[in-house]
């Protein structure tokens, strides 16, 4: 279990933020400047909080009632860095050694990491999913209780970031040890986490199970954060097997339950895989106008006006042919009611 209360005041920003995580990875999820990487740095003893408190799996790390802060060398924590922060004038074994326990476990971790190969290179002589690779090692050579990642796959591209995304889980399973990450991409934090804290503005505004909040958000405003695009309004009609929304037009929509209460005003989120093959029980039938459509290799966006907002909708590009579109006509869509997130709308 990860828990962490900490509150810093600094130039221009302040950070006040809460969460407890019971998962293995959890991400720290939010728009650059939100506070992300001061929380894991107040995590490893890199930055002092005013008042708080901060456990790793029932052990104390800062308490600023008991007077505990434990610095940054006997936390057990492997810091993987957003710049890696190589030592330049260490070979890449000298850089996995600094701070190990044991030579054995940096044999053990070039070996793991595919980078024995590059035991004698400078960092200014490898690649840069190498480097990160070599970043890696040496935060895990310290044997740590909690591995802490700053953007780890910022700066890589899509297949790089996928094989080391791969090795990242197969880390965790061998290792056992809890880790944070900050992203502000919402597929890397699907993909990775099994706990999800949201921030906004040094705060958290919600935090879960990836997908429960993802279905689930808090309000609009975190659900633009996690990856909505379109919104309608409405009134709850009725909550049974589905919640139903009424809509400005009269029409109803059946959307994925949810604790609501009839006449409730709320915002469903028309997701834009919401779409639909055929019309089911669990399906619904709209008419919407089509604005414009971006063809694309794997998908086709088609943005359409729909009770008086536009919506976008996805459509694989291998099933066009059967469906026949052109921009200014109305035409049919069907979309699946559990991928209609309903949100309550606040005062």
């Amino acid at each position: 279990m990860i828990r962490v209360d900490v509150e810093k005041r600094l130039k221009g920003f302040e950070l006040s933020t809460s969460f407890s995580s019971p998962g293995r990875t959890t991400a720290l999820f939010a728009p650059s400047g939100s506070g992300k990487s001061l929380t894991l740095k107040a995590v490893a003893g890199l930055l002092k909080p005013e008042k708080g408190k901060i456990e790793i799996n029932s052990r104390t790390l800062f308490d600023s009632k008991a007077g505990i802060n434990l610095p940054p060398q006997e936390r057990r924590v492997g810091f993987l860095f957003q710049d890696y922060a190589l030592f330049p004038h260490m070979s890449v074994f000298e850089n996995v050694a600094y701070g190990a326990r044991s030579r054995e476990k940096v044999e053990e971790l070039l070996k793991l990491l595919k980078i024995e190969k590059l035991r004698d290179k400078y960092p200014s002589q490898i690649s840069g999913g190498q480097k990160q690779r070599v970043a890696l090692a040496r935060a895990l050579a310290v044997e740590p209780q909690i591995l802490l990642l700053d953007e780890p796959f910022s700066a890589l591209d899509s297949l790089l970031k996928e094989e080391l995304q791969r090795e990242l889980k197969r880390i965790q399973e061998i290792y056992k040890i809890p880790i944070i990450f900050v992203s502000h991409n919402p597929d890397e934090v699907f993909n990775l986490s099994d706990w999800l804290v949201v921030m906004k503005e040094g705060r958290t505004v919600q935090e879960g199970e990836p997908e429960e909040l993802f279905f689930s958000p808090n309000s609009v405003e975190t659900a633009k954060l996690l990856g909505h695009r379109s919104f309608v309004e409405g009134r709850v009609k009725g909550v049974e097997r589905f919640t139903v929304v009424e809509l400005p037009s009269g029409s109803l929509l059946k959307c994925r339950k949810g604790d609501f209460k009839p006449g409730e005003r709320v915002y469903v989120s028309i997701l834009p895989f919401s779409t639909a093959l055929s019309f089911t029980e669990e399906v619904n039938t709209i008419r919407a106008t089509v604005k414009r459509i971006e063809r694309g290799r794997e998908l086709n966006k088609i943005f359409v006006l729909f009770e008086g907002s536009e919506v976008e909708l996805h459509i694989p590009a291998s099933l066009s042919p059967n469906y026949t579109f052109e921009v200014g006509r109305e035409s049919s869509f069907y979309l699946s009611a559990q991928h209609l997130p309903v949100i309550r709308r606040r005062r």
